[in-house]
């Protein structure tokens, strides 16, 4: 394991986590430089590899690094797994099974038996299909290797039929799961449906998913929640946002239904939450997000994992910024700028690039919406120059669009010219330029400011045609639910316009 991986891991953990695992060195006798590695990373707060190291050789001279750095790793793993078999079901089940399996090695069936069956009672109960399977075979591999002692074929048979019946729901679920994977690897890869003829390239995979469910319908909580999920994220991520925000809901409700069935922490449960949000956001319903954020706040209340929060905090974050730029409130989204630790405008080591780069996105348009366009450009560069985010993703796009309109109003002519140019090469060889990009690059470079009052307004009566269009069509939404480039257009007109 790396230094990097270890100060990752330390990074990840949450308070609670952190208090048991000192309290579980406790117990150990001898040396501990391993908790004194820790606490350079946790309390000193040395993130950078090179000073850690430097560090701890002053106070561990001739100590290996790295052979600490893999032993706290291994002793922290084994920490966060024993948490994990307390509050979370899939390890405790799992942790059941193995000290079933030791049971049966050495001799002690009615103790494994035990185990097992309370193993398959929860694992049913709460839809984990490959453990059920597995309690299941290993039941029958002891059976077999005990010749089915007091044992008649038809309790055998039973057994295999409980078994049988548990994988043809695990390939029922597998099925599903596919399909959302393949939707989610062609989003990843290809960027969200930017046309008619994206959106036949997804097609297939609503027909199959449809196929599955009217061909099979099982009542059970995986596998409405698999439909439900790849429903909505195929609407949101075909523009159709409505039918998501009605899907987002229902999946919603689902979950608050089952809150027995939640994974720990509720990944799931959040991100349809979010689904809601980016659904409000595009549809511009602003009105109605305090609600749900509310209820993102609520899971940063609870013991979850730091990652987890963190991932919490962001989503909060970028949609309170959402409301407020989106609301025309740009002073007030700049002094919430200024309330949000800067450390988390820094963090990307919880791997979710695309939401880092969605808060720094909003971070420079609420200084663009007040004109400080250095403190802007400094945000939006952060998203453009790293390159950490996905290429194809809409938030990169729109980080360079939004990086054009921070240098017009700096009238540097000569940048403008050079990204305009590369943003073209960069999606025009695709076939997904869009309405907006193209009218966009065609204000730029006319630039109103440099022409006179008769010319403009010429500009003006054919520019004003294509904007309802624009903001009509729901391909073209996915750029302006984070900003509304038509109404930056509009302003750069504005004392022409018929009042």
């Amino acid at each position: 394991m790396s230094k990097n991986g270890v100060i990752r891991l330390v990074q990840s953990m949450s308070g609670a986590e952190k208090r048991h695992f000192r309290l579980s060195c406790k117990k150990q006798a001898g040396e501990r430089d391993y908790l004194q590695l820790f606490d350079l990373i946790d309390r000193e707060k040395l993130t950078d590899a090179a000073l850690l190291e430097k560090r701890f050789l002053q106070l561990y001279p001739g100590v290996s690094l790295e052979n600490t750095a893999q032993y706290l790793f291994r002793i922290i793993t084994d920490n966060l797994v024993q948490i994990k078999i307390n509050h979370n079901h899939f390890f405790r089940q799992f942790h059941h099974m193995l000290q079933a399996r030791l049971l049966f090695e050495r001799a002690l069936p009615e103790e494994a038996y035990k185990l097992l069956k309370k193993v398959q009672h929860s694992a049913m109960d709460r839809e984990n299909h490959l453990i059920a399977y597995l309690s299941h075979r290993f039941e029958l591999d002891y059976l077999a290797e005990t010749n089915f002692a007091d044992m008649q074929e038809k309790q055998l048979v039973a057994l295999q039929m409980k078994a049988k019946h548990v994988l043809r729901d695990m390939h029922h679920i597998h099925e599903h799961h596919s399909l959302y994977e393949l939707l989610k690897y062609r989003l990843i890869y290809s960027g969200k449906a930017l046309s008619e003829e994206d959106r036949k390239q997804l097609n297939d995979l609503l027909l199959s998913e449809v196929s599955l469910v009217t061909g099979r319908v099982k009542n059970s909580f995986t596998a409405r929640k698999l439909h439900l999920l790849f429903q909505s994220f195929f609407f949101t991520d075909t523009g159709d946002y409505k039918p998501a925000l009605k899907m987002f809901r229902q999946l919603t409700q689902l979950f608050e239904d089952n809150r027995e069935r939640w994974d720990h922490p509720p990944m799931d449960y959040l991100s349809s939450l979010e689904g809601i949000l980016d659904s409000l956001r595009t549809i511009r319903f602003y009105d109605e997000m305090d609600f749900y954020l509310q209820k993102i706040e609520g899971l940063t209340t609870l013991p979850y994992p730091e990652h987890f929060s963190t991932i919490a905090d962001k989503t909060v974050m970028i949609y309170r910024l959402a409301f407020l730029t989106g609301t025309g409130n740009f002073e007030d989204a700049a002094l919430y700028c200024k309330a949000i630790p800067p450390v988390l405008l820094k963090m990307y080591h919880t791997g979710d690039y695309e939401k880092q780069s969605e808060l720094l996105f909003y971070a420079g348009l609420a200084y663009f919406g007040i004109r400080d366009f250095k403190k802007a450009s400094k945000y939006i560069n952060e998203i453009v120059l790293t390159g950490k985010v996905h290429y194809p993703a809409v938030i990169y796009r729109v980080a360079r669009l939004l990086g054009l309109l921070i240098h017009y109003e700096l009238g540097d002519q000569e940048y403008l010219d050079y990204e305009i140019r590369s943003y073209k090469r960069s999606f025009r060889a695709k076939g997904k330029l869009l309405k907006t990009e193209s009218l966009l690059f065609k204000i730029i470079q006319l630039s109103p400011l440099n022409h006179p009052h008769f010319r403009n307004q010429q500009l003006w009566k054919k520019t004003a045609p294509l904007l309802a269009p624009i903001e009509s069509d729901k391909y073209e939404m996915q750029l302006l639910k984070y900003y509304d480039f038509t109404s930056w257009i509009k302003a750069k007109f504005s004392r022409y316009q018929e009042k």
